[in-house]
């Protein structure tokens, strides 16, 4: 079974308590993290690892979790502000057409 070592680092900014770094066979694969084992399993697919991994922590050795890469690699924790979905605004259907310019008030006129 393969195995990585995740490293807590200190305090990024106030509003994230913990980031990490992951190991792989002596290299970093994925640093300053907020979602470890979901990075860890993309980087490790990314790779073409499959199976599961057991995530050990890097201080002391100790086993923490068991992930499936596969189904990992699927998700992520992600962040409350994704929930107000900012998006680029759209173009009304009464704009112009790229190229035409339109003066608010002012009329087409023929020339006589």
């Amino acid at each position: 079974m393969n195995k990585v070592q995740l490293f807590a680092k200190a305090k990024p900014n106030e509003r994230h308590w913990y980031a990490y770094d992951v190991m792989f066979g002596g290299a970093t694969i994925v640093s300053n993290s907020r979602d470890p084992e979901h990075d860890l399993a993309r980087a490790l697919l990314a790779r073409g690892i499959k199976g599961l991994v057991e995530v050990r922590d890097g201080r002391t050795g100790k086993p923490r979790s068991l992930v499936n890469i596969e189904e990992a690699a699927k998700w992520c924790i992600g962040s409350n502000l994704e929930r107000y979905k900012w998006k680029p605004s759209e173009i009304a259907d009464s704009s112009p057409v790229a190229g035409e310019t339109a003066v608010p008030g002012a009329q087409d006129k023929e020339a006589a």
